[in-house]
């Protein structure tokens, strides 16, 4: 999949000893995606290939072994001189796994856990041969150093650092509050940096005072941060730096949503993937393929059209998804009409479905919760609260992504904190 226009700073990674050139500090995920490598990964127990679908550290499709250590999300690592980025849970090649065979031979499904159990000698053999074919990245060579690990206070924590967050942070920095906000990913935006063309423009406001605000240190940013748990007033965070236990006087959570997938034959097939994905991979000058199809399904919104938009020759296509074909890359889709089935060719499938809200930490802060089609929706109470010093805000409790709804629940969180 080629790039837009040529690295600015170019530099030399390997994946599985083949340099790829990459632009410095963006994802080693996207690089190797730009540069055609796109089955990063293998599934465990049987060992289909995976290629990324959602670039926001969700799926396992980028999972590798990078500098010597396992299990990397190369979607959160940036691309520096050098790094080394290796297949891992494979026995040959990325290309072709022997391992796969356990799909092949198990069709109907395995659980590996009981195979030939109680029968003596061959026992302890599947024992070792489930333990390879079920795992993962092996231990690193090196043991790692021991990392910090303290706790501390803060006036106010946002965790997320996408439109809702930016917008509450913005906000609460304005009624004097110190304010700090963590996100996992490499930089800050989230979704609004997704967003092409004439949809980006609303965006850009928000974008440009949360930028002055950090720049006028009156909101402080830590990126490749995880807020791993919410523990009665307590934030457990993880970082490049350590491990902490925070205590905020005002705690907001703004989460986001993950990526809507469907159930359909293949969906696991390299090259499919959100439409959020390929909408940040545009923002970086990626395009996702040559033959691209966008399944938009009703609740979905707005990534497909704006790639649409942004790439003319992508084709949309609305109805409900059967099957996508292929292997190590996904070959055609197809798709129910009223006229029966509908098979298109690509290199491509984008899938804009209703994003599910990551309600995960509010409901250990003590949300209510109600389930709808798409998951479980956070419902706060007024202003945005949880309980006391907690608010959720954002697609996380059900608000619309729009910049006037974003902002005027970010002035409800500011007053009722």
């Amino acid at each position: 999949m080629p790039r837009l226009q040529s690295p600015r700073e170019p530099v030399t990674i390997y994946l599985d000893g083949e340099a790829v050139i990459a632009e410095r500090d963006e994802p080693a995920a996207v690089a190797l995606i730009a540069a055609g490598r796109l089955a990063l990964s293998r599934s465990p127990k049987f060992h289909r290939p995976r290629g990324p679908a959602c670039l926001r550290a969700a799926c396992d499709g980028c999972l590798a072994r990078v500098d010597d250590v396992p299990n990397v999300m190369t979607c959160r690592v940036r691309a520096s001189e050098g790094m080394r980025i290796e297949t891992q849970n494979v026995l040959g090649s990325r290309g072709t796994d022997l391992l796969r065979m356990a799909d092949w031979f198990f069709p109907d499904g395995m659980n590996h856990h009981e195979l030939f159990a109680g029968v003596p000698g061959v026992q302890t053999v599947m024992q070792a041969l489930a333990r390879r074919v079920a795992g993962l990245g092996n231990l690193p060579r090196v043991p790692s150093p021991p990392r910090a690990a303290r706790r501390r206070d803060a006036d106010v924590l946002v965790v997320g650092a996408g439109p809702a967050g930016m917008s509450a942070a913005v906000e609460l920095a304005r009624c004097g509050r110190r304010v700090e906000v963590l996100d996992d990913d490499l930089a800050w935006g989230g979704s609004a940096r997704a967003i092409q063309g004439d949809e980006a423009r609303p965006w850009g406001s928000l974008l440009n005072e949360f930028g002055e605000a950090v720049s006028a240190l009156r909101v402080a940013v830590r990126l490749r941060a995880t807020a791993a748990g919410v523990y009665g007033d307590d934030v457990l965070v993880s970082g490049d730096d350590g491990v902490e236990v925070v205590t905020a006087r005002t705690l907001v959570l703004a989460p986001g949503a993950h990526d809507g997938v469907l159930a359909f034959e293949g969906n696991d097939v390299p090259g499919v993937m959100s439409a959020r994905a390929a909408c940040h991979l545009l923002a970086r000058g990626v395009t996702v393929g040559k033959r691209v199809v966008v399944v938009t399904v009703d609740g979905g919104g707005p990534y497909g059209a704006v790639y649409a938009r942004a790439s003319p020759s992508a084709r949309v296509l609305h109805g409900t998804l059967l099957r996508a074909s292929g292997s190590g890359r996904v070959k055609a889709v197809t798709i129910a009409t009223p006229e029966g089935p509908l098979r298109v060719s690509c290199d491509a499938l984008l899938v804009d479905a209703p994003r599910a809200p990551a309600y995960e930490l509010c409901a250990q802060a003590g949300a209510d919760l109600s389930h709808e089609p798409r998951g479980f929706v956070v419902r706060p109470r007024a202003g945005g609260r949880i309980r006391d010093g907690v608010f959720a805000v954002g697609e996380v409790v059900g608000t619309p992504l729009q910049p006037d709804s974003v902002a005027r629940e970010a002035r409800a969180v500011a007053e009722n904190a």
